[in-house]
């Protein structure tokens, strides 16, 4: 059965062929040796193997280390530098019916000066690398951008934020006009709404994927807060305002749910001990700020999986969920770990959408 697409960039709520997800090892990002990231992602990658398949990338040095993986996970030798699956995973499209990825740039947020670690040259090239495992065509567009940098509504919209895209460190001396026109040329899609930043502290610059977060094609979940004091307060605020005056492709309004943010979480000094610093790499100290969002969260088919903190905010927001996606069960899943290395689920995981010869 051949199953007829639209064009463009596939929403992250349609229902996937299966889940990317990558195996930990740094140490100056990871604590304590990466013990604890690799425990949560191998109990990630078995919370999402009882919905759909798992395909998780590992170095064939690290292989041993995989116990217990359940039947419907397949394990792939492959090299990387980190394991931000949804930043260096290829972006998947339809191009008249047919399931086809692009490859964009890669730097590590910001380049030799700003981003995260160097080198990182292995991660800019697993997009190919993923493409090739599932035999899909794979187009290299000469611009910088990250998986997390931009979100659909599946119908052929795209947002993003000014303060990754139209960033010096991403794509110096390239005006906006010209990075849209690429973008929308590459993916197929039919407009870009830009919004101005991120949630503060956010380490990619503000992706958009920490602030908004799409239910359906009309549908999403914007973070919120009513606190004036809050860093995010005014970011949000113009979102919200942006958010609440445009139209999707069809001339109709999105539906939009306010989801509160966390109150601020900061690395503590036990946390930054477990590291080990790195000349190459961005320091991670006792005090830093880091930027919990409940919007990091990833869609899986019949499920949805939703961070939790620690905080009382956690049982809300989860019951928010609840009634925002009444037809897939909601799994909270602990969350500090990822967010120490400056991200979280969404960050980590990648869908696989299906693809033409899939029924």
């Amino acid at each position: 059965m051949i199953v007829q697409r639209r064009m463009g960039l596939i929403g992250e709520f349609e229902r996937h062929h299966g889940t990317i997800a990558m195996f930990p090892f740094r140490n100056d990002i990871w604590r304590d040796d990466a013990v604890h990231m690799q425990k949560y992602i191998l109990d990630l990658v078995s919370v999402i193997s009882k919905y759909e398949p798992v395909f998780l990338f590992c170095q064939t040095r690290l292989i041993d280390k995989i116990r217990n993986i359940p039947n419907n996970v397949t394990i792939i030798n492959s090299e990387y530098d980190d394991i931000w699956a949804r930043d260096i995973g290829p972006t998947f499209v339809y191009n008249n019916g047919k399931a086809e990825c692009i490859d964009w740039k890669f730097n590590a947020w910001g380049g030799k000066k700003e981003g995260a670690y160097f080198p990182w040259d292995a991660d800019d090239n697993f997009a190919s690398a993923v493409s090739s495992f599932f035999g899909l065509t794979c187009n290299r567009i000469n611009i910088v951008l990250e998986g997390g940098g931009i979100i659909s509504d599946g119908n052929g919209t795209l947002f993003t934020t000014r303060s990754v895209l139209l960033n010096r460190n991403r794509n110096p001396f390239k005006k906006r006009d010209f990075i849209e026109e690429e973008i929308l040329k590459a993916t197929h899609d039919k407009q870009i709404i830009w919004i101005d930043q991120g949630l503060a502290y956010d380490e990619t610059n503000g992706h958009i994927d920490n602030l908004l977060s799409f239910v359906n094609n009309n549908e999403l979940c914007l973070a919120w807060t009513e606190d004036k004091h809050n860093p995010n307060y005014r970011r949000i605020k113009k979102a919200f305002d942006i958010l609440s005056n445009i139209t999707n492709t069809d001339g109709d309004k999105y539906k939009i749910h306010l989801i509160p943010l966390p109150p601020m979480q900061y690395m503590d000094e036990k946390e930054s001990n477990g590291l080990r610093n790195h000349p190459e790499a961005l320091p991670r100290n006792a005090g830093d700020a880091l930027p919990a969002s409940y919007l990091n969260y990833y869609i899986i088919n019949g499920a949805v999986l939703i961070p939790s903190f620690g905080c009382d905010t956690d049982e809300y927001v989860k019951t928010m969920f609840e009634n925002i996606f009444p037809e897939r069960d909601i799994i909270q899943v602990y969350s500090r770990e990822p967010l120490l290395g400056g991200g979280g689920i969404h960050c980590l995981l990648h869908e696989v959408p299906l693809m033409e010869d899939i029924k």
